[in-house]
């Protein structure tokens, strides 16, 4: 079976010998006009997806770790909000950190998100920044914010699109409480499945479920600096970024860049993603 030791929540940071913080600050130190560049720009990522069972095609928009906070204006979620409206999709999933520090920031997010009307719906999942925020206090407001303007939140339940698709979300895997068993509760045998949470380490359990998981969280390493910046990163180095499948498990998941930044305002080798999932009958 796959590992269920990250069903308990961790609400305790482990002590490194370099913050994150401070490499991202050495990093930044590197190419300093690159890095504004590419904190700049948007990259759309296409995934094509046969899956079976479903009745008609689904495109699927992905946006995960907005940020909103001092360093990620309102200006670059709604640009964010533009281009993910401009790909048409049939639904839209938000996978976790909509703030960064301080729950207040909901709100601003919320009002760009509020732009988004996609057939099918727009979804949400908490994040560990979203649980973080206010000290520890924030993520009712946070939730109540995207609630407000017609977010859905589909934390550890699922629900049935109308092309078919089951839909599964799950609660962050090291501030919140995630449950698959009650998230795939209600499947039916060969029911076609898409998963989404924000922490890539629950795919060590979700690796067992016949379904495709989208997760974020990692920004892609932010400053990403081959050979040195995973060695920074703990156990997310294991799932940085792109698809992922473990051996004999059915399950396969793709990581997201991430779109907001934290610390500094700055990217390198990870630009800021919005991904896009084409899912076709098999």
């Amino acid at each position: 079976m796959p590992n269920r030791r990250l069903l308990r929540p961790n609400k305790t940071d482990r002590p490194t010998r370099l913050t994150r913080r401070q490499l991202l600050l050495a990093g930044a130190l590197l190419g300093f006009g690159g890095i504004v560049w590419e904190t700049e720009h948007l990259v759309v990522t296409r995934h094509r997806l046969e899956v079976r069972g479903l009745r008609t095609s689904c495109r699927v928009v992905q946006l995960s770790d907005l940020h909103r906070s001092w360093c990620v204006p309102e200006s670059f979620i709604a640009r964010v909000v533009t281009c993910a409206k401009r790909l048409r999709p049939d639904v839209l999933l938000l996978s976790g950190d909509f703030v960064t520090k301080h729950s207040a920031y909901i709100a601003s997010c919320a009002r760009q998100l509020s732009r988004l009307h996609p057939p099918q719906g727009v979804y949400a999942v908490l994040g560990n920044h979203d649980y973080r925020c206010d000290q520890w206090q924030g993520a009712p407001a946070v939730q109540e914010g995207l609630q407000a303007v017609g977010i859905q939140m589909l934390t550890n339940r699922s629900l049935k699109l109308d092309c078919g698709l089951r839909l599964v979300g799950l609660d962050d895997c090291e501030t919140g409480s995630p449950d698959p068993d009650a998230a795939f509760g209600r499947l039916t045998p060969g029911e076609p499945l898409l998963a989404f949470t924000h922490n890539p380490l629950l795919f060590d359990v979700l690796c067992g479920f016949p379904c495709v998981t989208l997760a974020g969280h990692t920004h892609g390493g932010q400053i990403y600096i081959p050979g040195i910046t995973p060695l920074f990163m703990d156990e997310r180095a294991r799932y940085l970024r792109g698809w992922f499948q473990k051996p004999q498990w059915p399950g396969r998941m793709y990581v997201s860049c991430g779109l907001g930044t934290i610390a500094i305002p700055a990217r390198f080798n990870a630009p800021a993603e919005i991904a896009l999932f084409d899912l076709v009958p098999a």
